[in-house]
């Protein structure tokens, strides 16, 4: 892959649920995708009130609040603040009281969302 650069207000923001499955209202910005690499750098908006239950992923991946609030079983995360969860990891939930704005960053065979009892597989 060649060097790349994104421009945020340049990126149309996508259904969540199509990119990530995640919930109704979730929005991304897909900055840069490499599916061989198996890569993704996106930015993922929640609306306010939003609430992302447990989950896991077949990837690792890293998390930045921007923008907002994100509470992590109690923990107040605000802009700056980051989250790590390694591959299978179940990790949440995670609420959104004001909504919130993040940078994630998935490594690995799949960045979407698994929920426990879903169809898609449990965690």
């Amino acid at each position: 892959m060649d060097f790349h650069t994104a421009h945020r207000w340049e990126i149309d923001w996508q259904d969540g649920r199509e990119v990530l499955a995640l919930g109704e209202g979730v929005q991304v910005k897909i900055f840069h995708h490499d599916p061989a690499a198996e890569h993704i750098d996106v930015l993922i908006r929640f609306p306010p009130g939003y609430v992302e239950p447990e989950h896991a992923h077949a990837s690792e991946h890293s998390v930045v609040v921007l923008e907002g609030l994100q509470i992590v079983r109690g923990e107040h995360m605000r802009p700056g603040d980051s989250v790590y969860a390694p591959p299978e990891a179940p990790h949440g939930p995670f609420h959104y009281p004001e909504g919130c704005v993040v940078f994630a960053s998935f490594r690995g065979p799949s960045p979407l969302h698994r929920y426990p009892g879903s169809p898609a597989g449990d965690i």
